[in-house]
C-alpha cells in the first residue's frame, strides 16, 4: 500500500470511528474572571484591564474565529476600560452590538449575602443601563462570583427577563446527579439552573489550555533558559513583593491538550442531560490569548466525539433547553428551593463556599450597611417627598452615590479578601457615599420643612419636625439636640456670667405637652451658612433631650414645638427602679456582676439569663475561612468582674455603661516565618498557638432602654489591640426545643436548621457561622429571642441546650488570602484601634412573624430623623403621610424615582409565608399606577380608588414593585 492509499485508509478509519462514537456539541465560552480590585489596587488592576481589552479588541477585529468573549457578566469591565480608552468607544460598541462582546447584566459582581436586596437590584439596573448604552445586554445569569446564592435570585432574574442561572458555589456537587436542575424562589418563580462540573468556570483552561502551553510544568528554569526573564522592582520605593515574567516562552503540546480534553469530557458528559457540553476558557485577571482559536482547530481535526465551537453562553443555554425538551427531560429535572448555601463536600479546589468572607474586615461591612441605610431608607424617600413638592430629583447625584457603593460591593471588596490598599480606597468611597446621601437627605428635608406651616410659633419657640421613612407609623422615644439662642436670655442671669437651670418642654401640634427628658446641656457657638455670602454665628445652649413621639405617620412627618424653661427635671418614676436594673412595661433587665444580663419578658413571663457576654478565640486562617490555631484557648467574660455605671436615668430613656478590662493573648506564635500559600493554612515547623504574651482588651458597652420599646439596645466600643483572634458577643437563649433559626436575607426571611451535620471526610467543614442582613431569630413556637444588628452579618446559633446566639464582632488576621501569591503582611485586616458595634435583643412570644421582628429590625436600622427650624409660613399641615400601607407583612424596601420617565417606584416584598392583600395610600397628584418588574417593565395597570388608594394582592414570597405616575 503506497502512502496515498495509506492516507485514504487512515481518513476512512477516522471517519468510521467518528460515525460510531457518541457526538457532543462542545461550546467553548472564552472569558476572564475579572476581580475589579483584589490582588492589586483598583488603579493598578485597571491598568492591567486596559492591556487585556486592547489585546481583546485587536484579536476580535483581526480574527473572526475569536467569535465571542464574555466580560464576566459585569458591565464595569468595559465601563472602566473606556475611562482610559475613550477613543475606542465605537470599536467596543460595534462588537457589543454584533453580539460578539457580551457584557452585563451586572455592573459589578456582588457578594449576594453581604448586600441588601435593593443593592442587588440597583446593580442589575446600572449594569443593564451601561451595557444597553454600549449596544446590548447579555441576558444570562452567569453567577460564578458570589459565595452562595440568595433564595430570591430566581425571582430577581425572572423579573429582569432571565430564566437561567449558572453557578457553582453553594450547591455542593455531591448533592446533584445532573448539571441541570430547576430552582424555585419563595414565590414559586422558577429558573433553569446549570452548574459546571469539575473546575467549573475554568474547566477548559485547567484541563486543555494549560497542558497545551505546558504551564503546569513551567518553572523559573524553563523561563530563563528559553529567552524569558523575571522582573522585580527591588528598591526601597517598591511595593512589588512578587516577580513578573517577561517574554514568556511558549511551549505547545497538542498531545497533552488532547489528553486533557479526554479528562474534561469524562468530568461532564455523564452528568450532562443532553449532548451539549459547556467548556470555559479563562482565569482570574488573565489576558485573552489570541492562540485559542488555533488550539480549537487543531483539536477539532483530531477528536472523534464531536466538535468544539467558540460560542456564547446564550447559545449554549438555548441548545440545552432544546435538548431537554426534545428528550422530555425538562419536567423531570431535580427541583431545589431556597438559598444555595451548602459547603462543598467533594474535593474540587475551586468550589468551596468560603464562609469566612461573612466576617473578614468587619468595619467595611459596617460601613456598607450604613451607606445602604442612608441611601435606601432616607435619601431616596426624602428626595421623592421633595420632588412631589416641586424640587428636582437629583438623579445624577444618586447615580454617583450608587456607582461608588456598588464598586465597593464587588465580592472581593465587601468580602474582605484583598490587600490593604483596596481597603483604604473602599473607605474613601464609603465616605463619599455617606456624604452624598446626607446632602440629598438634608436638601430634601429642607424642601419639605420649607412647605410646612410654622407661622404659629411664638417668639421664643422652636419648631421640631420628626420624619419617619418607614412604612409603619411609629411610637418611640426620640433623642434630639435643640439649640436655644443665648440672646433669648434664658440661659444666663442678665448682665452676668452665671448660668441658670435650663430645660425644654415639648408640645405636639394639638398643643398637648409631650413627655420629655433632659439628657445633656452645653453651651457653644453655632454657625449658619448663607446662600449668598459666607455665614453668621450665634451662641447657644445645646439641649439634648429625649421625648415621646407618638404615632408618627408612615413615610411622613409630625410637627412639635420646643419651649425653653428655667427649671430642673426631677423625675420620680424612672426606667431604673433599682440599682443595675432597666425596666419598662415590656421588659426588665438586671445587670450582673460579670456584666451579663438577666432579662424578663413581662408579656410572656419568660426569663433569659447569661445574656451579653464575650467570647474570644485564636485565628490563624484568613479572609476565606476561620481556622483556630493548632493549640487554641477560647476565653469568655463569664464570671469576670465588670464595672457598671448609670449614664442616663429618666422616665423615657435610661442607659447603663458596662466596662470590662480583659486579658487576652496578644496574637499567635509559630516557630518560623508564617505565610499563606493557599488562603487558609499557616505553615510552620512548630504548631501555631495563641501567644503567651498578653494584653488588656478594653470593652465598653452602653445598654439603653426606652419607655415605649421592647428592644434592649447595645452599643459596644472596643479598643482592639489584640491580633489574630475572633471576638463574638453571645446570648444564651435557653430555647432548647428550638430546631431552627430564622434570618433575613435579600427580599426574604430564611429558615435554617440549628443542628450541625457530621462533616468528617468532607472537603469543606459544615458551616457553623451563617449570614444575616439585620436579624436572626430563635424560637420554639411559644417563646423567642431575636438579635438585631447593623452591619454585623455573621452569626452562629450554637447547637447546644442553651441555643446560644453568637454574633461575630471582629475576626482579625494579617493576610490577603490569595491562593497563588505570597503577600507582605496586611495590617488593616487585623482591625486595630477603636471599633464600635450596634446591636439589640428583642424577646417575643410565638414565631418571628407573631413577634413582628421584621418590622422591628427595619425600624432599628432606619431611625427617625429630626429637624429644628424657626418660625416661617407654609402650606403643608402639621402632620402628614406621603405614602402608607395597611399591612405590615408587606415590607417596603424602596421609594425612589423610576429609572426612566417621571414616575416613582414603590417596592416591597412579602416574607409572611402567606398571600396577602394590601391597600396602598398614594398622593392625590398620582394619576396612573401600574405593577412593574424589577427592570421596571409594565406588567399590569391598577384602578386608583377615589380616596387615592390602590388595592394589590401579593403572593407569599413575592417581590412587588409599583410604578406611580402623575
Amino acid at each position: 500500500m503506497n502512502n496515498k492509499d495509506l492516507q485514504k485508509q487512515v481518513i476512512k478509519d477516522v471517519d468510521e470511528k467518528k460515525s460510531t462514537a457518541k457526538q457532543y456539541k462542545m461550546y467553548l465560552a472564552i472569558n476572564t474572571h475579572w476581580d475589579r480590585e483584589y490582588r492589586w489596587s483598583f488603579v493598578e488592576t485597571r491598568t492591567r484591564l486596559v492591556e487585556a481589552v486592547d489585546i481583546l479588541i485587536n484579536t476580535m477585529e483581526s480574527d473572526p474565529r475569536f467569535a465571542y468573549f464574555h466580560t464576566d457578566s459585569q458591565a464595569s469591565f468595559l465601563d472602566d476600560y473606556l475611562v482610559v480608552r475613550p477613543e475606542n468607544t465605537e470599536r467596543v460598541k460595534k462588537l457589543v452590538k454584533e453580539g460578539r462582546l457580551l457584557t452585563g447584566p451586572w455592573y459589578t459582581l456582588p457578594a449576594e449575602f453581604l448586600v441588601s436586596g435593593e443593592a442587588l437590584v440597583r446593580n442589575l439596573l446600572l449594569g443593564h443601563k451601561i451595557a444597553g448604552n454600549l449596544g446590548k445586554v447579555m441576558k444570562t445569569g452567569y453567577n460564578i462570583f458570589s459565595w452562595g446564592q440568595v433564595s430570591q435570585l430566581p425571582q430577581i432574574y425572572r423579573q429582569f427577563g432571565m430564566d437561567t442561572i449558572m453557578f457553582y458555589r453553594g450547591i455542593d456537587q455531591s448533592n446533584i446527579d445532573k448539571l441541570e436542575f430547576k430552582w424555585k424562589a419563595p414565590d414559586g418563580s422558577e429558573a433553569l439552573g446549570i452548574t459546571f462540573g469539575s473546575y467549573h468556570r475554568l474547566n477548559f483552561w485547567v484541563y486543555v489550555y494549560r497542558p497545551y502551553n505546558d504551564q503546569g510544568g513551567l518553572n523559573r528554569e524553563k523561563i530563563v533558559n528559553n529567552n524569558g526573564f523575571l522582573f522585580n522592582l527591588c528598591d526601597s520605593y517598591s511595593s512589588d513583593f512578587n516577580h513578573w515574567v517577561i517574554n514568556q516562552p511558549q511551549f505547545k503540546s497538542l498531545e497533552d491538550a488532547k489528553a486533557g480534553l479526554d479528562i474534561l469530557l469524562d468530568t461532564v458528559k455523564d452528568k450532562s442531560s443532553t449532548e451539549n457540553l459547556l467548556f470555559l476558557q479563562g482565569f482570574d485577571q488573565e489576558n485573552p490569548d489570541p492562540a485559542v482559536p488555533d488550539l480549537v482547530e487543531k483539536l477539532n481535526r483530531d477528536i472523534d466525539f464531536g466538535k468544539i465551537e467558540i460560542s456564547d453562553l446564550g447559545t449554549y443555554i438555548k441548545e440545552v433547553k432544546r435538548g431537554l425538551n426534545d428528550k422530555g427531560l425538562y419536567n423531570k429535572l431535580d427541583v431545589f428551593q431556597g438559598e444555595m448555601l451548602n459547603v462543598e463536600r467533594s474535593s474540587d479546589p475551586f468550589a468551596p463556599l468560603y464562609i469566612g468572607v461573612f466576617s473578614a474586615r468587619m468595619p467595611l461591612k459596617q460601613q456598607n450597611t450604613d451607606c445602604e441605610n442612608r441611601l435606601e431608607n432616607w435619601a431616596e424617600p426624602a428626595a421623592v417627598w421633595a420632588n412631589l413638592l416641586g424640587k428636582e430629583y437629583p438623579c445624577k447625584v444618586f447615580e454617583l452615590a450608587w456607582r461608588e457603593l456598588l464598586q465597593n460591593q464587588q465580592h472581593d471588596g465587601i468580602g474582605g479578601c484583598h490587600v490593604d490598599r483596596v481597603t483604604t480606597t473602599m473607605e474613601e468611597r464609603y465616605r463619599n457615599v455617606k456624604d452624598l446621601a446626607e446632602v440629598i437627605t438634608r436638601d430634601s428635608l429642607v424642601k419639605v420643612v420649607t412647605e410646612i406651616d410654622y407661622s404659629h410659633l411664638g417668639e421664643q419657640e422652636i419648631g421640631v419636625t420628626i420624619f419617619n421613612s418607614s412604612a409603619v407609623s411609629r411610637t418611640e422615644e426620640i433623642v434630639a439636640e435643640v439649640d436655644i439662642p443665648h440672646e433669648w436670655g434664658q440661659r444666663f442671669v442678665p448682665r452676668s456670667k452665671y448660668k441658670r437651670p435650663l430645660t425644654v418642654w415639648v408640645y405636639d401640634s394639638a398643643g398637648n405637652r409631650v413627655e420629655s427628658q433632659l439628657l445633656t446641656l452645653e453651651d457653644d457657638t453655632r454657625f449658619a451658612y448663607l446662600k449668598y455670602g459666607s455665614h453668621i454665628s450665634f451662641d447657644v445652649a445645646r439641649v439634648k433631650i429625649a421625648f415621646s413621639a407618638i404615632n408618627i405617620p408612615s413615610m411622613g412627618y409630625a410637627c412639635f414645638k420646643v419651649v425653653p424653661k428655667q427649671t430642673v427635671d426631677r423625675p420620680v418614676n424612672t426606667l431604673c427602679p433599682e440599682t443595675n436594673v432597666l425596666e419598662n412595661d415590656f421588659i426588665r433587665a438586671e445587670i450582673r456582676g460579670d456584666g451579663t444580663l438577666e432579662l424578663l419578658d413581662k408579656h410572656t413571663g419568660s426569663k433569659y439569663d447569661k445574656l451579653h457576654y464575650f467570647e474570644d478565640s485564636g485565628e490563624m486562617g484568613g479572609p476565606l475561612i476561620y481556622q483556630q490555631p493548632y493549640i487554641n484557648n477560647t476565653y469568655t467574660t463569664l464570671e469576670q468582674n465588670a464595672q457598671c455605671a448609670l449614664l442616663f436615668s429618666g422616665k423615657l430613656y435610661a442607659t447603663y455603661r458596662i466596662e470590662r478590662s480583659w486579658e487576652l493573648p496578644q496574637g499567635i506564635d509559630a516557630g518560623v516565618k508564617v505565610y499563606v500559600p493557599h488562603g487558609n493554612e499557616w505553615i510552620g515547623q512548630e504548631p501555631v498557638k495563641r501567644s503567651e504574651r498578653k494584653e488588656i482588651l478594653r470593652i465598653t458597652t452602653d445598654v439603653t432602654l426606652r419607655k415605649h420599646s421592647k428592644v434592649l439596645e447595645f452599643e459596644t466600643t472596643i479598643q482592639n489591640n489584640i491580633k489574630d483572634h475572633r471576638l463574638r458577643v453571645c446570648f444564651d437563649t435557653n430555647l432548647s426545643k428550638a430546631r431552627y433559626c430564622y434570618a433575613d436575607s435579600p427580599f426574604d426571611v430564611v429558615k435554617r436548621e440549628i443542628a450541625i451535620p457530621d462533616s468528617s471526610g468532607w472537603y469543606e467543614s459544615a458551616a457553623r457561622t451563617l449570614p444575616a442582613h439585620s436579624f436572626v431569630d430563635v424560637n420554639d413556637g411559644t417563646n423567642g429571642m431575636a438579635l438585631l444588628q447593623t452591619g454585623l452579618p455573621e452569626y452562629e446559633v450554637v447547637d447546644n441546650k442553651k441555643r446560644t446566639i453568637a454574633l461575630t464582632l471582629l475576626r482579625c488576621f494579617g493576610t490577603a488570602g490569595n491562593n497563588s501569591e505570597t503577600y507582605v503582611p496586611q495590617p488593616l485586616a487585623q482591625c486595630q484601634g477603636t471599633q464600635v458595634f450596634r446591636y439589640a435583643i428583642v424577646p417575643h412570644n410565638g414565631s418571628w412573624q407573631e413577634g413582628g421582628i421584621m418590622s422591628i429590625a427595619e425600624t432599628f436600622n432606619a431611625p427617625m430623623r429630626v429637624v429644628q427650624c424657626t418660625k416661617h409660613q407654609g402650606v403643608l399641615p402639621q402632620k402628614h403621610s406621603f405614602f402608607a400601607i395597611d399591612n405590615p407583612d408587606f415590607v417596603i424596601t424602596a421609594l425612589k424615582k423610576a429609572e426612566y420617565g417621571s414616575g416613582y417606584i414603590l417596592r416591597g416584598f412579602n416574607p409572611s409565608g402567606k398571600d396577602i392583600a394590601v391597600t396602598v395610600k398614594i398622593p392625590k397628584i398620582i394619576r396612573d399606577a401600574c405593577k412593574v418588574g424589577l427592570e421596571e417593565n409594565v406588567m399590569e395597570s391598577f384602578i386608583i380608588n377615589p380616596d387615592s388608594t390602590i388595592n394589590i394582592n401579593v403572593k407569599a414570597g413575592e417581590i412587588y414593585s409599583i410604578l406611580l405616575s402623575r
